[in-house]
């Protein structure tokens, strides 16, 4: 059990020590610890005790900071960011520019495919493309990783096309 080993790590704790505070051998904190041994659970409320934790926090996942939390899908552009430069924009044209956002990210990986999407009659794509060309230049609306990502998803795509796929 990980979290018991970063628990007692936090609390600045040995193995020993943890074992002396929760009353249990220092051989099963180690097995506990290493995943070689499954504790009881008059154990784990022992431990809990002494770590000054709930017995459930053991089955959490601990928290990942922010800055270290993996991208869990591409970046979107908000409808305000896009009125600050372009008058009158409506919401279908951006859920259209973040639907090719979210095509060109996924584009970008090995083997991927462009997806088909039926283009509603009231988007002007002229239009969305100047959307996402300025999203890409502004320097303030993604992080250079993320364009590009997006580029090389825009690049794959204008192969494809250009090779009949």
């Amino acid at each position: 059990m990980e979290n018991v080993r970063r628990m007692r790590r936090e609390k600045g704790l040995s193995q020993q020590e943890l074992a002396d505070l929760a009353g249990v051998g220092q051989d099963s904190i180690s097995a506990i610890e290493t995943g070689k041994h499954e504790p009881h659970p008059r154990t784990l409320r022992k431990l809990a005790e002494a770590l000054d934790v709930e017995v459930a926090d053991f089955f959490r996942e601990p928290a990942i900071p922010l800055a270290e939390a993996p991208t869990t899908g591409p970046p979107r552009v908000g409808k305000e960011r896009l009125q600050e430069h372009f008058e009158d924009v409506r919401q279908v044209e951006i859920d259209y520019l973040n639907w090719m956002i979210a095509d060109f990210w996924r584009l970008a990986l090995p083997g991927e495919k462009p997806q088909a999407r039926f283009v509603p009659d009231e988007i002007d794509t002229d239009r969305v493309w100047d959307f996402l060309e300025h999203a890409l230049s502004a320097h303030n609306v993604f992080e250079p990783e993320e364009v590009e990502r997006i580029n090389r998803g825009a690049r794959k795509r204008a192969a494809l096309a250009g090779a009949g796929g």
